[in-house]
């Protein structure tokens, strides 16, 4: 190649790579940490089963590890990516980082569409699936009547 062709290409490249730092840096340097404004109380741990497979192949069926989590206004269920079964050697079989969550446990949280990224151990979002949600209702709103 001729050397008149490669500083040209090699100028189109730095001016490339300029541009998108320029572009990238408002990103990295506006951006908050996420927040996990959500605290409840889990109250209670299941399993969740799931079908894999089907067609001209085996069916199998996974169990996940599910959460019951009390708010002061919210009830959700979530549900662990994890399979509880099988080999765990890349991957644990329930939530929560290093420590396991379990009954008792406090935890934060944030809600985006079908998901709940929980705050783990180690400082970092878990993405649980939310399976289901529902208003706590109070004593008076149900009817009871006040003496």
């Amino acid at each position: 190649m001729n050397k008149k062709i490669q500083t040209a290409m090699f100028a189109r490249l730095l001016v490339g790579m300029a541009f998108l730092c320029c572009m990238a840096s408002p990103t990295v340097v506006f951006a908050r940490a996420k927040q996990y404004p959500i605290q409840g109380t889990v109250t209670a741990l299941g399993t969740n089963q799931e079908m894999t497979g089907g067609g001209s192949g085996s069916v199998m069926t996974h169990e996940h590890r599910t959460y019951t989590v009390k708010t002061p206004t919210l009830t959700f269920v979530l549900e662990c990516p994890h399979w509880m079964d099988g080999f765990h050697i890349h991957a644990p079989s329930e939530c929560g980082g290093g420590k396991k969550i379990e009954i008792g446990d406090a935890i934060h949280f944030r809600v985006e569409k079908d998901y709940a990224f929980v705050l783990t151990d180690k400082g970092k979002g878990e993405k649980l699936k939310i399976l289901s949600q529902s208003m706590i209702e109070s004593s008076t709103a149900s009817g009871a009547k006040q003496p």
